[in-house]
């Protein structure tokens, strides 16, 4: 690889949820070329704490038609690129011309995208399985904020190895997505 090609490439954190892995997507391994479609919201960039802080130019989407099309008030959808990296998001108006995307991207296949959406390619680096512990409250179990660990992999399972909690409540700790770095070809 030449030096202006090493440049241009990006490695960013990817979130995987296991759901989506078990219903239709494929496991992903260390060595693997992808392309997805990322998506960045407050909650992605705090369930993993990292040291992303990527800069990325924005411009606005349109709308997507029919009844799973989702806005939110103020905010429109928009798409952030940096390098070989589109990642959608939700901003508040007026639309900035940057934006630090921080914390961890995610990968959903099942989002009500136009079918034109730019994907990202690259190649997964790491595999990680991550669990959380959870805490019963108001009725539902909520994952506790900073408990997140990492279990590094080779390939994730097409299956998540989840674990039963506990009737009583309590805490209980699941592990249900999987965390990847995705090299990009830029």
């Amino acid at each position: 690889m030449s030096a202006a090609e090493a440049r241009h490439r990006l490695t960013v954190p990817v979130l995987l949820d296991g759901w989506q892995i078990e219903c239709c997507g494929t496991p992903p391994a260390v060595g693997d070329e992808v392309s997805w479609r990322l998506e960045w919201s407050q909650w992605s960039a705090s369930a993993i704490p990292t040291d992303m802080a990527l800069r990325a130019g924005l411009e606005r989407r349109p709308v997507p038609e029919g009844p799973r099309a989702r806005t939110t008030g103020s905010t429109v959808p928009s798409v952030a690129r940096a390098g070989g990296v589109s990642v959608f998001v939700s901003v508040p108006e007026p639309l900035p011309a940057e934006i630090t995307l921080t914390g961890v991207l995610h990968e959903d296949h099942h989002s009500a995208r136009p079918p034109d959406d730019l994907l990202t390619g690259g190649r997964v680096m790491a595999v990680w399985l991550v669990s959380w512990e959870y805490e019963l409250r108001e009725r539902c179990w909520r994952p506790v904020d900073g408990s997140a660990e990492l279990e590094s992999v080779q390939r994730a399972p097409k299956f998540m190895p989840r674990s039963t909690p506990p009737e009583h409540g309590g805490f209980w700790r699941d592990t249900n997505a999987v965390l990847v770095d995705l090299e990009t070809s830029g």
